[in-house]
């Protein structure tokens, strides 16, 4: 198979290039990107495989995308280009390649009115196939698929930097992309219950979870996932799903100051006549933070689905974890190879992308990760790559 990657530069681009190399059928993958370019011609360097075909390319440019796209299976987007996935999304559809995003920030209305044109020509596009969204909607799906009702899902995730704050020298830290995760905790917790949506106050519901690497407090985020879920299932009868995430405490401190002092917000404000955007100037002071002399951070990151209801008239919990540790194999192979930071949302994209030109998805149209991608067969590609993943089965007496 031939993959298109664009976004190439970035954080999540430099893992799905190691994912894809790795696997013995993607012939060529072409790698592009419009800004940092000096930056991907060293990855492309350091990776030395000639499989790599790479070239500067705006793949908001509808023309110039669908023609470098031509001949290739499936295009991988992870450029960041708010405002413009849907144009390259119709260039795939015109080059006649499947086609898979991480997330298009809020264009997925637009992307869904193309699916009988995907569909008229025998292909599939994929939205939110990132981590969360994406992998943790198939988690839900194994889960649910081990149960023959499911009342309840809920989501217990942990984003964990394991250093102590006094071994930094960095007074602040994140654990993936800062301005996503500034606006998760700053917009409400969703909750789906009573048979609608429901949005509560910001980090509400906290609780007590314990994570493999010890207890945290669990606390509401913005994710989508009760939503899609009680979309795409609207037969499934659910009582309750929620999502719930966990900073270490020294970071869940840090992000709520820096929130409730209004760093969050981009609508403008006066400065001595000047109309400046609070988190613009709170990005660029972060862009300027000196380089770590101590310890730098060592994120664990452990997602958990856990499934309740019924099987063979017996109530059972399904819960699947799975996890990635900074002493890892699978972490020392990808940053020896030059993946930085929160770099599991490229695989998981990346995982569904080889599905993909395999043929193993088989939808044509436009869908969402957990209506059309086979959970079982992910979540054991998933392990493949070197992801930690283990199921507990509990019958509830």
């Amino acid at each position: 198979m031939k993959i298109a990657l664009t976004g190439g530069s970035g954080i999540q681009g430099m893992s799905a290039m190691i994912y894809l190399l790795d696997q013995d059928d993607v012939e060529e993958i072409f790698v592009s990107d419009m800004h940092n370019i000096d930056r991907l011609k060293q990855r492309v360097n350091n990776l030395d495989d000639k499989r790599l075909v790479m070239a500067e390319l705006d793949c908001t440019d509808e023309v110039a995308a669908a023609k470098a796209f031509e001949g290739y299976d499936v295009v991988l987007n992870s450029a960041m280009t708010r405002g413009h996935y849907i144009k390259t999304t119709r260039a795939a559809l015109k080059a006649g390649a499947d086609y898979l995003d991480m997330t298009s920030l809020g264009e997925e209305p637009l992307q869904m009115e193309l699916h009988d044109q995907f569909k008229e020509k025998g292909l599939t596009c994929l939205l939110d196939m990132g981590t969360a969204p994406g992998l943790s909607n198939l988690m839900a799906v194994y889960c649910m698929n081990r149960l023959d009702k499911t009342d309840t899902i809920d989501y217990a995730w942990g984003v964990i930097d394991t250093v102590a704050p006094e071994d930094h020298s960095r007074p602040l830290y994140w654990g993936f992309g800062f301005e996503g995760m500034l606006g998760l905790i700053s917009g409400p917790s969703i909750v789906f219950e009573d048979g609608e949506v429901k949005y509560l106050p910001p980090r509400d519901r906290p609780e007590k979870f314990s994570f493999k690497s010890g207890d945290q407090v669990i606390k509401g985020l913005g994710h989508r996932e009760p939503a899609m879920l009680a979309e795409s299932f609207p037969d499934a009868g659910f009582k309750h799903i929620m999502y719930r995430q966990a900073f270490d405490a020294d970071s869940e401190m840090k992000y709520a100051f820096l929130r409730d002092l209004g760093f969050a917000s981009k609508e403008p404000i006066d400065v001595n006549g000047m109309q400046v955007l609070p988190y613009d100037v709170l990005w660029a002071m972060l862009q300027k933070l000196p380089e770590e002399q101590k310890t730098p951070a060592k994120y664990v990151s452990e997602g958990n689905c856990i499934a309740r209801g019924w099987k063979d008239d017996k109530e059972m919990e399904v819960r699947l974890m799975i996890r990635t540790d900074p002493d890892s194999d699978m972490h020392k192979r990808y940053t020896n190879k030059g993946a930085f930071g929160s770099y599991r949302t490229g695989i998981s994209a990346s995982i569904a992308a080889v599905m993909m030109g395999r043929g193993q998805i088989e939808k044509k149209g436009v869908y969402r990760p957990e209506i059309c991608v086979p959970a079982e067969h992910y979540i054991k590609e998933q392990a493949r790559a070197g992801m930690e993943v283990e199921e507990t089965i509990t019958a509830v007496l």
